[in-house]
């Protein structure tokens, strides 16, 4: 109905209303219009959205510890979870992630471990596979991200071998158009004496030495195609010698100047890598100290896919007399408790401007106390979630899918001083 005559300004209302951050697909917006005498008019149009992956602000979505909270206070304080059970946890439809996305980005976290042992993710439905995540000593606290396809029920499981409390926040989602290929992890490295991979190969074949690169074939195994751009992969360091780092890039490159882990002597450490393939199908593992060598796949990105998958660059090392890629970010010393660092991102290491999310490797060394950083887009306040989670005088790595935030940046909060080290492994555009 339209009003003959002047009856005052229409109020506007919409549903979903103004500022509502949209799911990819189509969602129609329905507006009504109400004037000073109750006449209205309705008018509706549509937003469609399409994307390979969905950066989210990070949310918590499981946290065992007793007194801490989640994003919507499910699977909040619900106890240590018992050596051999396995966590069905929810993440359809929960922190941003959309009720048929098909995988999702995840930081996973253990705290208060009772004895060395692993935890494995993976899709709720289909069988549990010979490979790990995160793989951990008694009383230590080890994050790492992991890149999972969701499985029955919008569910991903969460086994674990030893008594362990247990935290997952949740940065992206892949939605069901993506050409992004979540599977079932597999074992397709493990240079242990007397251990198995999914096809035989690359097995027990002996602790990587000092110095060495240790090449990785992963085109046609495992259900990689041969042609397959990017691989994500669970790598893991155990028994190493001496503290030293891993560097994953694409086989027929330069080994950069940046690393994909850190350690430190008889410490077992994992750390996700999405990784370009390179020359004949492989990817090259660099060791700087001699050490036994685990990898896992858990999904590629086939070749036209938006994902860039970049060789390795350093965007970040606050550690005095130390490069990055362009001198940006480069020395400043430790970071105070309670700060928070801007990183430049775009226009940087090979991601352009307009990027919208990085695949980040960051990494907390001489920490001076127990303490946590969250890496999240500039613009908005530090979330209710972790990214990397240390004790003192530890260095620890992890992979962060990011949103990129205002003037291209992505923000590091760390509660307790510490040297922070950022690179980039690639980008969507």
């Amino acid at each position: 109905p339209v009003a003959t005559e002047d009856v005052g300004v229409a109020t506007v209302a919409c549903n979903p209303p103004s500022g509502s951050v949209f799911a990819y697909g189509t969602t129609t917006v329905n507006c009504t219009a109400t004037n000073t005498e109750g006449l209205t008019a309705t008018s509706s149009f549509t937003v469609t959205l399409s994307s390979d992956f969905f950066p989210l602000a990070p949310a918590r979505l499981a946290d065992t510890r007793t007194g801490q909270p989640t994003a919507d206070g499910l699977f909040a304080g619900i106890g240590t979870l018992a050596a051999g059970s396995t966590l069905q946890l929810p993440v359809a439809g929960r922190g941003g992630v959309a009720a048929d996305a098909g995988a999702v980005a995840l930081n996973v976290t253990v705290a208060d471990t009772g004895a060395p042992g692993f935890v494995t993710v993976f899709p709720c439905g289909s069988p549990q596979p010979m490979a790990s995540n995160l793989n951990y000593v008694a009383g230590t606290t080890i994050p790492n991200g992991v890149i999972s396809k969701i499985g029955a029920g919008g569910k991903v499981c969460f086994f674990t071998s030893q008594d362990t409390q247990l935290v997952v926040d949740v940065n992206g989602a892949f939605p069901p158009t993506s050409p992004y290929q979540a599977i079932n992890p597999a074992r397709v490295l493990d240079t242990r004496p007397g251990m198995t991979t999914i096809d035989g190969a690359q097995q027990a074949t002996g602790a990587a030495a000092a110095g060495s690169v240790t090449t990785l074939h992963v085109a046609g195994r495992a259900g990689v195609p041969a042609d397959a751009a990017a691989v994500v992969l669970n790598v893991t360091v155990t028994e190493p010698e001496a503290s030293g780092y891993a560097t994953v890039y694409p086989c027929g490159a330069t080994p950069p100047k940046a690393s994909n882990l850190n350690y430190t002597a008889n410490l077992t450490i994992p750390n996700l890598v999405v990784a370009k393939v390179g020359d004949g199908g492989n990817v090259c593992i660099f060791v700087q100290t001699g050490t036994q060598l685990l990898a896992d796949v858990s999904g590629y990105f086939p070749a036209g896919s938006s994902y860039a998958a970049l060789t390795p660059a350093r965007l970040l090392d606050t550690r005095p007399d130390q490069p990055t890629v362009d001198g940006l970010g480069a020395g400043g010393d430790t970071r105070p408790a309670k700060s928070v660092t801007s990183v430049q991102v775009t226009g940087r290491g090979g991601v352009p401007v307009g990027a919208t999310t990085a695949v980040l490797n960051v990494t907390v060394t001489g920490a001076a106390a127990s303490g946590y950083v969250s890496v999240y887009p500039c613009g908005i306040d530090p979330p209710l979630a972790s990214s990397l989670n240390f004790v003192a005088d530890q260095t620890v790595p992890n992979a962060v899918i990011a949103k990129i935030g205002t003037d291209g940046k992505v923000c590091l909060y760390n509660s307790q001083a510490t040297q922070l080290v950022t690179d980039v492994d690639g980008y969507f555009p």
